[in-house]
C-alpha cells in the first residue's frame, strides 16, 4: 500500500513538472492561476532533487530511518566550545565542527541547540557601532518612562483582546484572498478600487470591519512591545525629520544600538497603525502626563503656595485639497486647513499635557477642560505647612485675552495672567488707578488699576478685572490682566510671572517644536461632517435677509417691476447692437436705427436711475441686504467639511514630548542644568559616534572624542560619570558603562 502511494505521488509530481515546463505561462503565473497540490518553492526543490539524484530523489526516504549527524560527542564538544567563548557565531561553530569531525552540520541545527541550552550568541558579543545618543535611552529606561508607556499599551491590548469586539472580529473574513501572496499584500491587491478608496477613510469607519485577531500586537510579549516603544522614542535621533519612513535612510541604522533591533520603516509603520486601531492615544496622553507631573514634581518641589502653568498652542499646516477646519498658521502667515495642539507646561517650561484639535482651538475653553482632566494628578493640590492650599495660575499669551475666555477662566476657580492687545486698551476703560512704583525685577514703572472690557459676544456685558500697566524705560507699554487680588499676589509678581514665560517656556517650546518635529502632521483620515458653524451662519443670514426683504417689500416690488421692463429694453438694444458693425472703434448703423438705439439706451439709463433713487432712499437697508446676499452666496456650498482623525498624530506627539522631557532631564541631571537647545545637543553630543562591546553583564560604550570641542568633552565626561553611577541596565539586563576616548 505504501509503495502504491509512493508511486502515485511521484507520478503526480512528474506530470505537474511536465505541465509547468510545456505551459506558455511563466512558473510564477502558472502556480498563481492553477490549482496545484504543492507550491512554487517546492517545485524548485523537486527540480533540484531530480537534477542531483534522478527520479529516486522524489521518493520519501524517511521509512529507511534517520542518520543522526549531530552526535552526542559533537554536542558535548560544541557545549564546551561555546561556554568558553559565547561570542562565536553559528557559522564559526559549523566550521570548527567540520575541521574536527569532518562533518557539516547546518546552522539551523546549531541555532536550535544554542537556544535549547541557553548558549545564544548576542548581537553585541563583538564590537559594534554605537554613540553618545545611547545616554538618552539609558535615562529613559532609568526613570521608568519606557516601562510606563509599555505597561499602558500592553494592558490596553490585553483589555481589547478580552472584549466582545475582539471576539466578534474573529468572524470577519479576509478580503480578496486570491490577490494575496502567502498573507502579503500584492500590487494587484493594493490597486483595488475598494482598497484605494478606504485608505483615507476615518478611523471609526475602518474599525468596524477590522479583524483585530490578525493584528500582530496581540501576540507580542511585553519585552517586544518595550523594544518597539524604545524605537519610536528614538525617532528624533534616528531620523532628521521625525518621519517613520526616514528610518530606512542610513541614519536610521542607529536603531540597531538604540533599541536593540534595526527595524525597517514598514515594520514601525505597521506597529503604530496597530496602536491607532487600539484607539490608545487618550490613554497614552494621560499615562505620560501622570508620569511627567510626578517626575518633575519630585525633582522641582517648591514651598511657594502659587504654581504657574503655561498654556500655549501649536498650529500645524494641513496640506489637503479637501475643505477641512481652518485656522491661522502663524509660521506661514495665512489661514488654511490645520490642526492645533494646546500644550500645558509646568513652571519650568516642561510640556506635561496636550490635546490636538481640528482647526482653531479656543485656548481658554480647551485649556480649562485639559486642566480639569489632569487635576487628579497634580501634586500642587496637596497642602503645605499650616494647611496652606497651593493655587494654580494659568499664564496665557495674547491668544487667550478674549473677554469670553476671561469670563470662563474667572468662573472656573483657576487664577490667570494674560496680556492685552493695543486695540483693547483705552484710557476711558481704566479706573481705580494706583500710584506709580518702580519694578523690582526690571527697568520699568508699574501702575496697578482696574479695567472694564465689553464682551463682543454678549452685547452690553461688562467684564471688570485687575490690570497692571508696565511702562518700560525704553518708551514701550505693556498691559497685563489677572484675577489675582493684590493682597495675595503683588504687582511685581504679576509682571515677573508673565514675562518669565519667555526664558522658562516660550524659548524651550520653540526649540522643542523644531527639535523633535512637533510642527509636522502625522498620517490621518478624513470624515465628511456637517459644518455646524456655517450651518448656523446660513440660518442667521437667511433670517436676517428675510427680515430685510419684508421691511423693503414695497421698494423691492417696485424695483422688480422696473427690472422686468429693463430686461425687455436690454433685449431690444441687443437687436440693434447685433445689426451694427464696429469700424475703427466706432459703431456703424443706419441713421434710423441709430436714433432707435439711442432712444432705447436713454430709457435704460432712466430706469437705472429710478432704481438707484429707490435704493438711495433706503440706503442702509439695501446695503445691508446686499452684504447678506453676497455672504450667503459665498458660504452656501460650504455646508459640509472634513473632520481629520488626530489619533495617530497624538500617539506620535506623546513620544516626541517625552523625548524633549528626557533631554531636559539629561541637561538638568548630567550637565548641571546647563541651557542648551535640542539642535545643539544633537550636534555636539548625540552625533558623537563610538563602539559598543559586551563584557559579561556590562555594556561598554566607548565614544570617540571630538578634539575641536575640548570644553564640551570635559562636560560630557562628567555626564558619563553621572549616568554610569546610576547603574542603568539595557533591555538584556546589561549595565551601561560610557567612556570617552
Amino acid at each position: 500500500m505504501i509503495e502504491i502511494n509512493q508511486e502515485s505521488r511521484v507520478s503526480t509530481i512528474l506530470q505537474i513538472m511536465k505541465d509547468v515546463k510545456e505551459s506558455p505561462l511563466s512558473v510564477n503565473k502558472y502556480f498563481k492561476e492553477k490549482n496545484v497540490p504543492f507550491g512554487q518553492a517546492q517545485y524548485y526543490l523537486y527540480k533540484k532533487a531530480i537534477e542531483k539524484f534522478g527520479i529516486e530523489g522524489l521518493y520519501d526516504q524517511r521509512r529507511n530511518g534517520n542518520n543522526l549527524k549531530f552526535s552526542d560527542e559533537m554536542k558535548s564538544f560544541v557545549k564546551g566550545l561555546l561556554k568558553h567563548n559565547l561570542s562565536l557565531t553559528s557559522t564559526e561553530v559549523q566550521n570548527t565542527i567540520k575541521n574536527e569531525f569532518k562533518t557539516t552540520i547546518s546552522n539551523t541545527v546549531i541555532n536550535d541547540f544554542r537556544r535549547e541550552h541557553d548558549l545564544i550568541w548576542s548581537v553585541y558579543a563583538s564590537v559594534n557601532e554605537s554613540g553618545a545618543s545611547e545616554m538618552v535611552v539609558a535615562l529613559a529606561l532609568n526613570c521608568g518612562l519606557i516601562d510606563a508607556i509599555t505597561d499602558s499599551i500592553y494592558w490596553c491590548a490585553q483589555k481589547k483582546k478580552e472584549s466582545d469586539v475582539f471576539k466578534e472580529s474573529e468572524l470577519i473574513q479576509k478580503d480578496h484572498q486570491d490577490l494575496r501572496s502567502k498573507g502579503r499584500f500584492t500590487s494587484e491587491y493594493n490597486n483595488q478600487s475598494q482598497v484605494r478608496e478606504s485608505r483615507f477613510k476615518p478611523l471609526e469607519e475602518k474599525i468596524e470591519n477590522k479583524r483585530f485577531a490578525s493584528m500582530n500586537i496581540f501576540s507580542l510579549s511585553r519585552e517586544s512591545i518595550m523594544r518597539y516603544m524604545l524605537a519610536l522614542f528614538s525617532l528624533p535621533i534616528a531620523t532628521a525629520n521625525g518621519r517613520v519612513k526616514s528610518v530606512d535612510n542610513p541614519r536610521g541604522n542607529a536603531l540597531k544600538y538604540l533599541c536593540g533591533f534595526n527595524y525597517k520603516a514598514a515594520t514601525l509603520d505597521k506597529h503604530i497603525r496597530e496602536l491607532k486601531y487600539l484607539q490608545i492615544s487618550n490613554e497614552l496622553i494621560e499615562t505620560t502626563a501622570k508620569f511627567w507631573i510626578d517626575f518633575w514634581s519630585r525633582r522641582n518641589g517648591s514651598d511657594n503656595i502659587f504654581t504657574c502653568y503655561y498654556i500655549d498652542g501649536n498650529t500645524k499646516a494641513l496640506w489637503s485639497s479637501k475643505p477641512c477646519h481652518k485656522g491661522k498658521v502663524t509660521m506661514l502667515g495665512r489661514v488654511m486647513n490645520c490642526l492645533e495642539q494646546v500644550f500645558i507646561h509646568d513652571g519650568q517650561g516642561h510640556p506635561i499635557y496636550f490635546q490636538t484639535f481640528n482647526g482653531h482651538a479656543d485656548l481658554g475653553k480647551n485649556s480649562l477642560g485639559m486642566m480639569d482632566k489632569i487635576s487628579q494628578y497634580l501634586k500642587d493640590t496637596t497642602t503645605l505647612g499650616d494647611q496652606i492650599t497651593v493655587n494654580r495660575i494659568l499664564i496665557l499669551d495674547g491668544g487667550g485675552n478674549g473677554v469670553k475666555t476671561l469670563r470662563e477662566l474667572s468662573g472656573s476657580g483657576y487664577h490667570f495672567i494674560t496680556i492685552l492687545d493695543s486695540n483693547q486698551i483705552n484710557d476711558r476703560k481704566i479706573k481705580s488707578i494706583s500710584e506709580k512704583k518702580r519694578y523690582d525685577f526690571g527697568d520699568a514703572y508699574l501702575v496697578d488699576c482696574t479695567i472694564e472690557l465689553e464682551d463682543s459676544n454678549d452685547k452690553g456685558y461688562i467684564f471688570e478685572t485687575r490690570t497692571v500697566q508696565v511702562h518700560w524705560d525704553n518708551g514701550r507699554t505693556s498691559v497685563l490682566i489677572t484675577n489675582l487680588s493684590e493682597k495675595i499676589f503683588t504687582t511685581d509678581n504679576v509682571v515677573k510671572s508673565y514675562f518669565n514665560r519667555w526664558p522658562a517656556q516660550e524659548l524651550n517650546f520653540r526649540d522643542m517644536k523644531s527639535g523633535v518635529n512637533i510642527h509636522r502632521v502625522v498620517g490621518y483620515g478624513k470624515k465628511l461632517v456637517d459644518n455646524i458653524t456655517v450651518l448656523e451662519k446660513i440660518e442667521r443670514l437667511q433670517r436676517q435677509k428675510n427680515e430685510l426683504e419684508w421691511e423693503l417689500r414695497d421698494p423691492l416690488d417696485e424695483i422688480r417691476n422696473m427690472e422686468e421692463t429693463l430686461q425687455l429694453k436690454i433685449t431690444e438694444e441687443r437687436i440693434y447692437r447685433e445689426k451694427s458693425t464696429i469700424i475703427k472703434g466706432s459703431r456703424r448703423l443706419s441713421e434710423h436705427d441709430m436714433q432707435s438705439l439711442k432712444s432705447i439706451q436713454k430709457e435704460i439709463n432712466s430706469i437705472k436711475r429710478k432704481i438707484k433713487k429707490i435704493e438711495t432712499d433706503h440706503l442702509k437697508q439695501f446695503t445691508s441686504l446686499k452684504k447678506k446676499k453676497d455672504e450667503l452666496a459665498r458660504i452656501i456650498d460650504k455646508k459640509k467639511i472634513y473632520s481629520v482623525d488626530v489619533e495617530l498624530d497624538q500617539i506620535m506627539t506623546c513620544f516626541k514630548i517625552s523625548f524633549a522631557n528626557i533631554c531636559c532631564y539629561l541637561l538638568d541631571e548630567c550637565f548641571n542644568g546647563e541651557k542648551m537647545t535640542l539642535q545643539r545637543l544633537y550636534d555636539v553630543v548625540f552625533d558623537l559616534h563610538g563602539k559598543v562591546k559586551i563584557d559579561g553583564d556590562q555594556r561598554n560604550i566607548i565614544v570617540e572624542r571630538n578634539p575641536k570641542q575640548e570644553d564640551v568633552m570635559r562636560k560630557l565626561e562628567s555626564a558619563f560619570d553621572v549616568v554610569n553611577s546610576m547603574g542603568v541596565k539595557d533591555l538584556n539586563g546589561r549595565r551601561y558603562n560610557f567612556k570617552l576616548l
